[in-house]
């Protein structure tokens, strides 16, 4: 696995960024919960940095903040699962959002988990589980983008999808 360190080349405005932030809150984007490490060393944020990037082999990115302990987790267990969030899923978004002053793994109380192939943490009741072994990871300023390579797939009920737009958690129920 290949590590390619991205830095700034000039000073950053500081209204470019208030744009920006401005610009990515009106871009509706699938709120999901990323999670690596098993038991007491499992991990996880919510997030709406994810995409797909390959079909073949199956294979998608997530960025990640490098001080997180989810960063760590993911780093350290060289796999993790994306968890694509439904309407009602709202209380766990909310908790690993860092929403209710809870950390490690006790945020993952109050709801089911399990595990497919790399032993990351599924949520049960989530639209999508996707399941991936770390493949590849590039540093980007803050943040590290990893690529997974999908090892499995779980499809949950056609429900709600909960989605974030304009700084809030919206549905499309």
């Amino acid at each position: 696995m290949g590590a390619l360190a991205i830095s700034p080349m000039e000073p950053i405005d500081p209204a470019l960024v208030e744009a920006f932030k401005r610009a990515m809150g009106l871009t509706a984007s699938a709120v999901t919960v990323i999670t690596a490490g098993q038991g007491e060393e499992a991990r996880g944020l919510t997030a709406t940095a994810v995409a797909s990037v390959s079909i073949a082999p199956p294979t998608l990115l997530v960025c990640v903040n490098r001080e997180g302990d989810a960063h760590r987790a993911i780093a350290r267990s060289r796999a993790f699962c994306v968890n694509v969030l439904a309407e009602a899923n709202l209380p766990v978004a909310d908790r690993f959002a860092g929403r209710h002053g809870l950390a490690g793994a006790e945020k993952f109380a109050g709801a089911d988990w399990r595990s497919l192939v790399t032993g990351a943490p599924a949520l049960d009741g989530a639209l999508v589980s996707i399941d991936c072994t770390l493949a590849e990871s590039v540093e980007a300023y803050t943040h590290t983008v990893f690529f997974g390579t999908v090892r499995a797939v779980r499809l949950g009920g056609a429900q709600p999808p909960l989605i974030h737009f304009d700084r809030a958690y919206r549905s499309l129920a």
